[in-house]
């Protein structure tokens, strides 16, 4: 077995931070299907073969990465002494050198194992701040059985909803990040398929979902999803562009939803099963393997397929569901990007506005622990009012200055997300309306806002730098100039705008939860396309 560049950078980067005075307890971030348990084995192979008797102990919380994690190493190195010990397999060994297990079976046990001198965390995003937590209790017994144990943690998303990124804290586990390697890069490098997106507009009412731990209340978004004539379009859909697809991955809202949407599926003639944290295990991996070798084509579940499941086949993820969890929203849609024989990507059905909730998939800007505003455990977020520019907190309805009813915010479409999900992709979007107005700035010259409006009064903005001199200002100018003005400043600008030749359409690319305008599309046939860059 041959590691890949990145993957052979990331183990030294490990050693080098082990060397060095930065701390004992770092994270690598791999994408998903960036092959984590190759990185954990080659790492578990270099340490053994160098110090023969260093112990190691692999936990994670996902039984498939267990059993996942012992076939890579012993694939990759035969001889290594290795044990289980995970009450879901059925076997519970104790004195391997290295050792993988999982956190449920071997929280409250570690004075069995007796010395281990490094821990690797497989999927350390699942890792809570609470003290009395399986992970925390294990963790606070280790190092009271040997306080010079080693930890590291390896994952795709290492944050969390409710506390930030993990190195993050004074209650943090972990003390810093030794190697990141980006999405981008994976998927320039073939290591990973490209996400595109078919979308969609019409949402569900959620004025009757309410948030808990910061996430939606599982029992309301389920009820909320559920609804016979969502569901009939929205699988209506995944039919229609699933066609050409091999595997279809279905994340629902719920035990009944799943039940409703595998329902409408097989109306169609399609193979479909439905998989539940209830499934008997049996059943559950006839299913699975049923979906891996091509037999069954349609597999629908409730979030336990969201970390540990690897199947390249799969090239379609429709999420029926929505999530404030960004961490939650990259696993899911990771399923759909490890590659596969005449796999040239994934198409992404996102009927929950995830993609609009979280920015574009190798863009993702996840919470800090800490900010200028504060603790985000204790900031509400605010949005605002579009008519009279009041801020209010997000969960306001309506807005009690001037009245404006916000749009509802839905989990789930009765048609799919149409823009762009990754950062390259761009978009076009047709515009109904356009307005230009004066931008100001505390301790900057003016600027021109230019305002465009979709069918459904979505804002997408532009801003010239007239006044401020240079190259900021010349590009201004020119941009100016391919809407038909003269206007060489602010002022100017704001008397002429009117007799501008009016866009009927613009292009955007994504940066991060925003967009970036780069092209615009007017009505003229002389004009048909001007690009802004």
């Amino acid at each position: 077995m041959i590691l890949r560049d990145y993957q052979n950078d990331c183990i030294k980067a490990l050693f080098h931070y082990f060397e060095s005075d930065k701390g004992k307890a770092p994270i690598i971030c791999v994408p998903t299907g960036g092959g984590k348990s190759l990185i954990i084995a080659e790492f578990c192979k270099r340490v053994c073969t160098e110090t023969p008797k260093v112990r190691i102990m692999i936990v994670t919380d996902v039984k498939e990465l267990i059993s996942q994690n012992e076939k890579e190493l012993k694939e990759l190195w035969p001889q290594a002494d290795t044990g289980v010990y995970s009450a879901g397999l059925g076997r519970r060994d104790t004195r391997a050198q290295i050792l993988f297990a999982g956190i449920q079976s071997v929280y409250d046990k570690v004075f069995d194992f007796g010395r281990v001198d490094i821990v690797i965390v497989d999927e350390c995003h699942m890792i809570g701040r609470s003290s009395d937590s399986r992970y925390q209790t294990f963790f606070s017994n280790l190092h009271m059985a040997n306080p010079d144990t080693c930890i590291w943690g390896c994952s795709a998303t290492p944050y969390r909803l409710d506390s930030g990124m993990l190195h993050e804290g004074e209650d943090a586990l972990f003390d810093g990040i030794a190697y990141n390697v980006e999405m981008k890069k994976l998927i320039k490098e073939k290591y990973l398929v490209p996400v595109i997106s078919k979308g969609g507009v019409k949402k569900i009412d959620l004025r009757g979902v309410h948030l808990q731990a910061g996430e939606y209340k599982a029992n309301e978004l389920a009820r909320a999803a559920d609804d016979p004539e969502l569901v009939k379009s929205a699988v209506a859909e995944i039919v229609s562009f699933g066609t050409d697809r091999k595997a279809w991955l279905i994340f629902a809202a719920g035990v009944d939803h799943a039940k409703n949407v595998a329902k409408a599926i097989q109306e169609f003639d399609i193979e479909c099963a439905v998989v539940t944290g209830k499934t008997p295990r049996l059943e559950r991996d006839k299913i699975l393997d049923s979906f891996k070798n091509g037999k069954l084509r349609c597999v629908v579940n409730i979030g336990v397929l969201t970390k540990g499941f690897n199947n390249p086949r799969c090239d379609l993820i429709a999420l029926l569901t929505s999530t404030k969890s960004t961490c939650k929203f990259v696993q899911m849609v990771g399923r759909g990007m490890r590659p596969y024989t005449e796999k040239e990507n994934c198409l992404l059905l996102d009927f929950g506005g995830n993609v609009v909730e979280h920015g574009v998939i190798d863009e993702i800007d996840p919470i800090h622990r800490k900010t200028a505003f504060g603790d985000p455990k204790k900031t509400d977020p605010v949005k605002e009012c579009p008519n009279c520019k009041v801020i209010v907190n997000i969960r306001v309805l309506q807005c009690p200055a001037c009245g404006y009813v916000f749009p509802v915010i839905a989990p789930h479409s009765d048609t799919a997300y149409n823009g762009a999900v990754m950062s390259g992709q761009v978009t076009l979007i047709d515009i109904v309306d356009f307005y230009v107005g004066r931008h100001k700035k505390p301790g900057k010259p003016d600027s021109l806002k230019l305002s465009f409006y979709d069918k459904m009064d979505k804002e997408y903005c532009m801003w010239l730098a007239l006044d401020h001199g240079g190259y900021a200002s010349e590009k201004s100018v020119a941009v100016v100039q391919r809407f038909g003005g003269k206007a060489t400043n602010v002022d100017n600008a704001l008397k002429e705008w009117s007799y501008w030749k009016k866009p009927i359409g613009i292009s955007v690319k994504p940066r991060g939860k925003f967009h970036e305008i780069v092209g615009v599309k007017f009505a003229r046939a002389d004009a048909i396309q001007n690009t802004i860059d």
